[in-house]
C-alpha cells in the first residue's frame, strides 16, 4: 500500500496552491504540482520495485468571489454600480456590475511512472461557471451568464534532482495547450442577442503557456513540503491578449492518524500580473471604453495570502480521497475586483 501511495500521489492538481486573485476558468483549473510530487510521509525505501506504474484521478473543485476590493480595501456594490443621473461616471465605477461568481471544475487526469527519477503527466479539465449580475441597463437589471467546456490540456514532465529516506527535490515542467475555447458568447447588455463575453468567463487562456516548479518534501512521520511555482504566458492569442504570469509559494504539513489517515494543512502566497493587451470587442466607444470592471485588463492580478486544510484517506489500498479546503487571509488586487471566498475540492486516485 506504500507503493501505491508513492504512486498515486502523482494524481491531480490540489487547489491549496493555487490561490490566484480574481482568476479566469483556466487559471482555475490550472495545473499544480505539489500534490502531482507529493509522497508517500511513511515511505520507507526508496526504490520502487516495479516503476512503470500508471495512475488515473479525478478532482472536482468549486471556487466561490463576492464583493470588491480596491487594493486591500473592500469596496461596496454601490461603490462599484454606476447609477446614471445619481453620480458621475468614472473608471471606478460601471453601468454592469458580476456579484457573484462561481467556478467549478472537473479535471481527469492520467500519470505515469518512468522509472524512479521520472513522472510522465497529462491533465484534462472540463470547467463551467455562473456569473450573477446587476446592471444599471433598463432590461438587464439582474442576469445570469454561463460557459461550459473543455478547458486548457496540461503536460508535464517530472524529475527527481534527490530522492532518500530523508527528503525528496523535484522539478517538474509542463506545456499548457490552448484547448480551452477564448470565444465564448452570451447575452449580454453590451448589445442585443449574444456577444463575446469577458475574460472571466472564457475557458482557456488561447496561447501556449509553461507551468514550472521547484518543490521540497521532507520525509517522516510529520512531513512537510515546499514549493516554488510559475505559470509562464507566450505569445498573443487570436483576441490580441495573454493572460498575466502566476507565481506561487507554498507550503503543506501533514499529521498522520494512521497509516491510511493523513490530516494537512497549508499555506500560500501568490502574485499575477494584470492582462497584457485587450479584446477590443468586449469593450464600447466613448470616454469609459469598459462595461464592467471584469471588461478592463487592468484590473486583474494581484497578491494573496491563503490557508488550507484537509484530509487525505485511503479506504481500500487501490483508492486514495483527499478533500480540502482553502479561504484566503488577505488580497491586494488591482481593484475594484471581485474577491476570492474560498475553495473546495474532492480528489479520488486510483492505481494501475
Amino acid at each position: 500500500m506504500r507503493k501505491f501511495l508513492r504512486v498515486a500521489s502523482f494524481g491531480l492538481a490540489s487547489f491549496t496552491s493555487a490561490v490566484l486573485a480574481q482568476s479566469t476558468p483556466s487559471e482555475f483549473a490550472e495545473l499544480s504540482f505539489q500534490a502531482l510530487l507529493d509522497v508517500d510521509i511513511n515511505e520507507q525505501d526508496t526504490e520502487l520495485s516495479s516503476p512503470n506504474r500508471w495512475s488515473f484521478a479525478v478532482q472536482f473543485k468549486a471556487a466561490e468571489f463576492d464583493g470588491y476590493k480596491i487594493d486591500d480595501s473592500d469596496v461596496s456594490l454601490d461603490d462599484v454600480l454606476f447609477s446614471p443621473g445619481d453620480e458621475p461616471r468614472t473608471e471606478a465605477n460601471f453601468p454592469v456590475v458580476p456579484t457573484v461568481i462561481d467556478q467549478y471544475a472537473q479535471i481527469v487526469q492520467l500519470g505515469y511512472q518512468v522509472n524512479n527519477r521520472l513522472k510522465l503527466g497529462i491533465q484534462v479539465p472540463f470547467i463551467h461557471q455562473e456569473t450573477d449580475h446587476i446592471s444599471a441597463v433598463p432590461g438587464y437589471d439582474n442576469f445570469i451568464i454561463t460557459s461550459t467546456g473543455l478547458g486548457d490540456i496540461a503536460l508535464s514532465v517530472s524529475y527527481s534532482l534527490k530522492d532518500n529516506i530523508d527528503y525528496s527535490w523535484w522539478v517538474t515542467a509542463g506545456v499548457s495547450l490552448p484547448t480551452g475555447s477564448i470565444d465564448e458568447e452570451g447575452d449580454t447588455p453590451r448589445d442585443s442577442g449574444d456577444q463575446q463575453l469577458p475574460y472571466t468567463m472564457q475557458l482557456g487562456s488561447g496561447t501556449y503557456d509553461f507551468p514550472l516548479e521547484v518543490s521540497y518534501q521532507n520525509k517522516g512521520e510529520h512531513s512537510f513540503s515546499v514549493s516554488l511555482s510559475a505559470m509562464l504566458r507566450t505569445g498573443t492569442n487570436d483576441r490580441n491578449y495573454r493572460l498575466g504570469n502566476n507565481y506561487k509559494l507554498s507550503g503543506k504539513y501533514n499529521f498522520p492518524l494512521s497509516q491510511t489517515t493523513v490530516l494537512f494543512t497549508g499555506a500560500a502566497y501568490s502574485y499575477s500580473d494584470s492582462i497584457h493587451g485587450q479584446d477590443d470587442e468586449i469593450t464600447v466607444g466613448g470616454d469609459y471604453p469598459y462595461p464592467a470592471s471584469i471588461t478592463n485588463p487592468n484590473l486583474y492580478g494581484g497578491e494573496k495570502v491563503s490557508l488550507s486544510g484537509g484530509i487525505s484517506f485511503v479506504p481500500i489500498d487501490w483508492l486514495k480521497v483527499i478533500a480540502d479546503v482553502s479561504k484566503p487571509v488577505y488580497q491586494n488586487l488591482n481593484g475594484p475586483q471581485p474577491q476570492e471566498l474560498w475553495r473546495a475540492g474532492l480528489q479520488f486516485s486510483v492505481l494501475y
